[in-house]
Parts: C-alpha cells; structure tokens; sequence
C-alpha cells in the first residue's frame, strides 16, 4: 500500500524549512504531493530565496521557533508538523543554551500545545534527529535500541527532543515519528554554509579549484545519505501507521571512509588536489554506521541512491549552480 497517498494535498508545515533537508523537503511536499506548505525559519542560517520559484507557492514566515505566541496559531489547522529547525553541531558547543532552546524546549513546547489544544486536523508531528546520538559506535552498525552516548550538546539536545516524542506519544497518546539522519548530502546543499558537510565541500572545492581537505589519516568512515533518500524516509515516517511513536535510523549501513570519498571525486575531477590538517576536537568519532533493518522492515524503505550515483548527480546539479552565480 502507498501510505505516501495520505499526505497529499495536505496542510504541513515545516519548521527549519530554509535549511537543507528542509528546503528539499518543502520541494517535494509542493511539487509531488501538492501539499499546502507553511514554512516557519528565523533565516538565521538561509534567506527564503533558497527556495527560488516555491516561494510564491508556500506561505512563508519568518520567525524562531521560540516565538510560541506567533507560531503556535498555525498550528490550527494543520494536518502535519515536520520539525527540521535546530542549532547544528558545529554551533552548539558555543552557544549551549541555546542549542538546548532550539533543539529540545522548542519540541516540548510544541507537544505540549498539541496535548493542550489537540487541533482539530492534526494528525503527526515528526521530529528530524541526528545519528549523532550514538556518539562513539560499539557495535556496527549501531541499532535504534542500542546504547546512545553522547558526545556533544547537539546530540544531547536532539536526543533529548526524541525521548519528548516517544513521551508525549505514549504517556498522552500525541501522534509522534522521529528519524535519525546519517551524513545527508546531495543537490541544494550550500558549501559556504559553515555547517556544511565534507562532502559537500569536497564536492565545491574539486568544481572551484580548491584543495579537498582530509582530516587526520582519512580512515575515518561515515554512513553518506543522499538527500532525496532522507527526504522520502521523512514523508514515509509521518505517513506509515507502523512509524507511530517510533524512531528510525535513516542511513545506508555502509562506511565510506574520506580517503574513499576523494578517490570517488578523483574518478569524475582528476585534477582535485588533496591537502591533510590535524584532526578536529568535535564530532571526532573513527567509524560511524548505521542499522536500517527498521525502517525497512516497519516501514519498507530502503535508499534508493548508492554513494557513487549521489556524488555524480551532486556533482553535475553545483556545476550548473556554479554556471548560474
């Protein structure tokens, strides 16, 4: 059965839908599902034009997700709440309260509105999370009811912001779905986002020039999952009757190590230079993985694009981007 159906032509809105999963994720709810979307971003990390022509099909507001009294009133009849926005990983560290505000007291008080005022036409919220949560990986690859260790107050918060759905859902019976995004890249990411990802900017820098810039040996590895992969998990996860209440990996169970992420730039850019600096302080994890027998079992999703396909679409939509500046 196609539970995607259920969602079209809905109202959704989305918080953090200026973001990069979150813009992809507005695209697709607009122009596959014909959904009415209301994007909710305080433009801190992104500028509505990111969204080119969808702006004038969405309605868009510019505010934090911290401003109940204006966000709350559109709660009111809403189908779906998607809730992307959050302070990155590479922020949080320097602005901890905060991070805890955005990440974790934002989806508190949202649940907490819909267990106060249960609008009439709601029928989820989904709660976007990060494998971060694991912190350093035991056991690969790591399992949704394995053991989280956190290593940073993004993890802590976004874990934090799980466990309220999973409360809310049980304790109040609050329709809830979360998913745990491994490494996303792909097509619309910016590369002069300072929380842009190593592929991403491996991608920019092979098309401007610019040395691709390794980290320590290289051999640490990641779970790289193309965009358009998480945004479909995402719809399937506030759609899916098995998803309720659930947390789900969202992932390819494979390591790629970075050395293995320049040799598959090197194949289409030969002439990419590599350069190696010390290793960083933060999110300094060796091997991360993860399990999505879940979410294929539960919810019968499995990605669709392999990491070198990925690369390759990525790669031919930044040159064009790159021809259009």
């Amino acid at each position: 059965m196609d539970y995607t159906s259920n969602i079209k032509e809905k109202k959704v809105l989305v918080t953090g839908g200026l973001g990069f999963v979150g813009n992809s994720l507005v695209a697709e709810l607009v122009n596959k599902y014909g959904c009415k979307v209301i994007v909710v971003d305080d433009c801190s990390n992104s500028s509505p034009a990111i969204l080119g022509d969808l702006i004038n099909k969405i309605e868009f507001h510019k505010i934090s997700v911290l401003e109940s009294d204006k966000l709350f009133p559109l709660f009111a009849d809403v189908n779906f709440i998607f809730h992307l926005a959050c302070v990155q990983i590479s922020a949080s560290g320097s602005m901890p309260v905060h991070d805890m505000r955005v990440n974790a007291e934002s989806t508190l008080n949202a649940l907490e509105y819909l267990r106060k005022n249960k609008p009439p036409r709601f029928e989820r919220f989904i709660y976007t999370s990060s494998c971060s949560v694991y912190g350093s990986f035991k056991n690969l690859p790591a399992t949704e009811d394995g053991i989280t260790k956190v290593l940073s107050n993004y993890a802590a918060t976004k874990l934090l912001g799980e466990n309220y759905t999973i409360i809310y859902h049980k304790q109040y019976g609050i329709s809830t779905s979360s998913v745990r995004y491994s490494n996303v890249y792909g097509i619309g990411q910016s590369p002069t986002n300072p929380y842009c990802g190593v592929l991403g900017k491996f991608v920019h820098n092979a098309l401007t020039g610019q040395p691709l810039t390794v980290i320590g040996d290289g051999e640490q590895t990641r779970d790289y999952t193309y965009i358009q992969d998480a945004v479909s998990a995402t719809i399937l996860a506030a759609v899916h009757p098995k998803a309720l209440g659930e947390v789900f990996n969202v992932g390819t169970s494979i390591e790629t190590s970075v050395n293995k992420l320049v040799d598959l730039i090197k194949e289409k850019i030969p002439a990419a230079q590599v350069v190696n600096v010390p290793e960083r302080d933060i999110d300094n994890i060796r091997r991360r993985s993860v399990d999505i027998e879940k979410i294929n079992s539960y919810l019968n999703w499995a990605p669709v694009y392999n990491l070198k396909r990925g690369i390759e679409i990525t790669l031919d939509w930044y040159r064009d981007f790159l021809k259009k500046k």
